[in-house]
């Protein structure tokens, strides 16, 4: 026999690549066909190699060779933990089981995954198939490379699909550990939810399968594993016996077939979008036009045309005729059960709601004040946006029922049947549950419940439920993340002193917020002896200790930001580099990179450049410590420095509002209630100088790396952006400029009384387009401008340690410089837009969570007290005024009482009860209270007097 030695690089075995040799006979050629360019088939040849050393996994066995790469999990004596099955054994689940039972599989012990199935899991699910990759590392579980092995390898047989060939795969895999393990003592139990797996895997008359579905097999699980029948996916597995499970008095209309849909889209018959949803009953879906330059919205109104789509679900819809068109509805909706909500976006789901919402629909078309707009009605989903939601389970008033409704706390999501034996133990608890399915017979989605997070109302279990909403990755950093970390204690290595520049001997000062720990910048300013100042900003320097490619690197770029809560911190980085290595702490020598520019005494940049640098801050001062020492007449080197960098920062600020920055205001509250007011000078001081070295920081990168610069763009707010801010301005007799550019409107708010204009900027604040990260290679650089701040480029470089856009610049800037290597992973325009995408997530995911637990933690300084306070008409619907409180940062509304007489002229935006006349931007006066026990502030208007609405009470959800 020819011993023809071969080498390969394996990267399929758990553990990492090594160099391999193979004998001729343990190879196998896989050819397949392609078409090419021309349209012509293109034969591809690929080779497999087949091994006999790889490991079963399981710690009993003594046959397999064991080598240093082996991952050996299984343990040597499964404990046995169901009543059933009562001997030793391993679970071999098969895809579908993985695809549908995830949650019950993470719950089980000695599992083993198969190649062929975590392949097929991919196809389908790409991030179920992360989770198992991630379990399996952390588990007692085992991968097998059955693909690999010589004993379970298999040929596909001509005329056979890749779906048969890789039921026989696992049957030979099966077949193959049965007998290995048998001499253990150890069985295997098959895990399908298939009810035709036995008939499709044929089996010989001397073999016995051992097989189990969730449900059987879960059901046999010993008391500690009682909990788990919940999270069991009890859907049935085909479409149709779930109808028949389900079936009741109400059916939505069928879904067109994935291969009509798919035709239909390509033929443009139907459309396809991102459904975005307003309540149970109206929303709409965002067409792209020309590659996302340009988008159309598509009206949905009624549950019948929303068709069981939820919010954010990828959908086809299908254009009604011209003569079905209709508006929006302007309605908010409350149920007989429900509430109000703090948001705008309310769902609720009365039996009455949708009743209302197109009664009112036909008396603003009767009105004629409003244009109808394209309607439409889904036709099909094509990707689910399913992702776990948390709220509380009622119990069903049918004492009989085992199904029980879920109340999510995003309303926008849809009350959810949860199947459940022990309603109890869910009484009072805030639970995370997941959509498995939503038949057509079913006006409501089928779901199961995954973990119980606690005690409804108190601090912990509200600020877990705000994180599983957002999905924030919040959890302990793994152990491969914490071994990239530098033991302790820690020294700078010698070399970094010789290549880097010192300004260990330059005053340099931190200024942040009081009890900061997570430092990322620092300043120093020196006067020349030509009378020009030099100015630097030093950055703390994460990608030194952050290297791409690494666990550590991919948990940073996973997670995208630091989330700061109003009473926690969910840090990007491990805290040892976060509050440690990397924080600017001063009297400490620290890595920075670092911005030095030459500026003229009226502030103009002479010349700048880029360093890698190491500092020994001399102070860490508070925004108020900086004000203080800027207010007092001290001149010593620290004070010195922050006056020079403060009068320079008034003139940066100045010309930059002349170029036309907008000066924008949210509508979030300090929980104690001060001002930033007071240190102003000293904010404005940091500030300007970080907008400056973001801003030298892009364009340098951009002239470097035209095709994969990071960079931050705000695009221009579209006209009807503006539409409520105009309305509720004209009603005062305000005149806003807001298709002149953002210096026109920011001039025209100035003009404005003190008090107005902080309202008029928390609205102009909500007509603004998302600031968004871009690759300069997959954006126009006409997208490219900043409008907010008025500057054609810009981009994120000051904040690395809680943001992994700066550390992604930090690399650039740092191969720009010729001080890095060469990240070859983001020098790819598509690889740098991925990035992007993610980050974008994850900050607006970050902004939402932070908002959503400060306005939790504010509603606790309400806990059985009643305040009035000063409130503002934002907007007036069809049935209610929407009320913003600016002490508290909260806003909900004030409904109509039913019955009550009112003239409405949406025209002007004005509502008339009687002799009363109400306008957007009037200012009123709420009472705003909770009570023992809720998660709802309660708001009642107090003046101005109208009769019904002042008796008229409405609870906003805090979250």
């Amino acid at each position: 026999m020819d011993m023809m030695i071969m080498k390969m690089e394996c990267d399929g075995y758990v553990g990492g690549s090594s160099a391999l040799y193979w004998r001729k006979d343990q190879m196998r050629e896989l050819s397949f066909y392609r078409q090419n360019r021309r349209g012509k088939p293109l034969k591809i040849s690929r080779e497999k190699y087949l091994r006999e050393d790889l490991h079963c996994g399981s710690m009993a066995c003594q046959t397999c060779p064991l080598n240093s790469r082996a991952r050996v999990n299984l343990d040597k004596n499964p404990p046995i933990y169901s009543t059933l099955y009562k001997d030793k054994h391993y679970i071999l689940p098969d895809s579908g089981f993985l695809l549908r039972q995830l949650d019950v599989t993470e719950e089980l012990s000695n599992v083993i995954l198969l190649q062929i199935v975590m392949e097929e899991v991919f196809k389908t699910n790409s991030t179920k198939y992360k989770r198992l990759r991630d379990g399996y590392k952390n588990r007692n579980w085992s991968y097998f490379l059955n693909e690999h092995h010589k004993e379970t390898y298999i040929d596909r047989n001509p005329g056979e699909t890749s779906q048969e060939r890789n039921r026989r795969a696992f049957m030979t895999t099966y077949r193959y550990l049965t007998q290995h393990f048998a001499t253990f003592g150890i069985k295997i139990v098959i895990l399908s939810d298939d009810p035709s797996f036995a008939f499709t895997n044929s089996l010989t008359k001397e073999e016995h399968l051992v097989l189990a579905t969730a449900e059987s097999y879960v059901s046999t699980l010993t008391s500690q594993f009682q909990d788990l029948e919940d999270k069991v996916c009890r859907i049935p597995f085909n479409e149709d016996e779930s109808i028949s499970k389900f079936v009741g008095d109400f059916s939505y209309p069928s879904h067109v077939p994935t291969k009509d849909l798919q035709e239909g889209i390509r033929t443009g018959k139907f459309l396809q979008g991102a459904y975005r949803c307003w309540s149970f009953y109206e929303g709409s879906v965002r067409i792209d036009i020309d590659d996302g330059k340009e988008s159309r919205e598509i009206l949905l109104q009624g549950i019948e045309n929303i068709n069981r789509a939820t919010d954010g679900d990828i959908v086809g819809i299908e254009i009604l005729e011209e003569e079905a068109w209709s508006i929006p509805s302007g309605m908010v909706v409350v149920g007989e059960e429900e509430e109000t909500l703090l948001s705008s976006d309310v769902v609720v789901e009365s039996e009455e709601a949708e009743e209302e919402i197109l009664l009112a629909v036909e008396k603003r078309k009767a009105a004629g004040s409003e244009l109808k707009k394209a309607t439409g009605r889904v036709v099909g989903i094509i990707r689910r946006k399913w992702l776990p939601v948390t709220g509380v389970l009622r119990k069903s008033q049918n004492e009989s029922s085992s199904f029980h409704f879920f109340w999510p706390d995003n309303r926008k999501i849809p009350r959810i049947k949860i199947q459940t034996r022990n309603i109890k133990r869910f009484e009072g608890q805030k639970i995370l549950v997941q959509i498995d399915h939503w038949p057509s017979s079913s006006r409501y989605p089928i779901g199961h419940s995954l973990k119980v997070l606690g005690t409804a109302g108190t601090v912990e279990t509200e600020t877990a439920a705000i994180l599983h909403e957002h999905g924030i990755p919040h959890g302990p950093f793994s152990v491969a993340v914490e071994s990239c970390l530098p033991s302790l204690p820690y020294e700078i290595p010698a070399e970094e002193y010789e290549k880097r520049t010192d300004f260990r001997q330059t005053v340099v000062v931190s200024v942040d917020p009081p009890g900061c720990t997570d430092i990322d910048d620092a300043l120093h300013s020196v006067l020349l002896p030509d009378g020009n100042f030099e100015v630097g900003v030093h950055i703390a320097d994460v990608s030194h200790y952050v290297q791409p490619e690494t666990a550590l690197d991919r948990e940073a770029a996973n997670r995208g930001t630091s989330v700061y809560l109003a009473d926690r911190r969910i840090d990007m980085i491990p805290p040892l580099l976060s509050s440690n290595l990397c924080s600017l702490h001063p009297d400490t020598e620290k890595l920075v990179f670092s911005v030095i520019w030459n500026l003229s005494p009226d502030g103009k940049i002479l010349s700048t450049k880029f360093y890698k640098g190491i500092i020994r801050s001399q102070a860490g001062l508070t925004y108020d410590e900086a004000q203080a020492r800027l207010n007092s007449t001290a001149n010593d080197p620290i004070t010195a420095s922050l006056r020079r960098l403060s009068g320079l920062a008034q003139m940066l600020k100045k010309e930059r509002f002349a170029r036309g920055a907008l000066m924008l205001s949210s509508a979030e509250v300090r929980e104690d209630g001060d001002s930033d007011m007071n240190s102003e000078e000293a904010h404005s001081l940091v500030e300007e100088f970080m907008l400056l070295a973001n801003c030298s920081v892009a364009a340098f990168t951009l002239e470097s790396f035209r095709e994969f610069s990071l960079l931050r763009r705000h695009p221009i707010p579209p006209p009807s952006n503006f539409e409520p801010l105009l309305l509720a301005a004209k009603a005062h007799g305000i005149n806003l400029v807001v298709d002149k550019g953002s210096k026109a409107l920011n001039d025209s708010i100035e003009e404005q009384e003190e008090e107005i204009k902080g309202i008029l900027r928390v609205m102009t604040t909500r007509c603004m387009s998302q600031a968004l990260y871009c690759c300069s290679g997959t954006s126009s650089p006409l997208e490219y401008h900043h409008f907010g701040l008025a500057v054609d480029l810009y981009t994120h470089f000051t904040s690395p340690i809680r943001r992994y856009a700066d550390l992604m610049v930090h690399r650039l800037l740092g191969m720009a410089i010729g001080v890095a290597e060469a990240d070859l992973r983001i020098l790819v325009a598509k690889q740098m837009h991925s990035i992007c995408e993610n980050i974008n997530l994850r900050h607006r995911m970050a902004q939402y969570a932070s908002r959503a637990s400060n306005n939790w933690h504010k509603s606790r300084i309400l806990l059985n007290k009643e305040e009035d306070e000063i409130g503002w008409i934002m907007c007036i619907r069809r049935n209610a005024l929407q009320i913003f409180v600016p002490k508290f940062g909260m806003e909900g509304f004030v409904f109509f009482p039913k019955g009550a007489a009112f003239s409405l002229d949406e025209k002007e935006g004005t509502v008339e009860f009687g002799k009363i006349k109400v306008h957007p931007l009037d200012k009123v006066t709420v009472r705003i209270s909770l009570q023992e026990n809720r998660d709802k502030v309660s708001l009642r208007l107090l003046h101005p007097t109208i009769p019904g609405l002042n008796d008229e009470q409405v609870s906003l959800k805090i979250k």
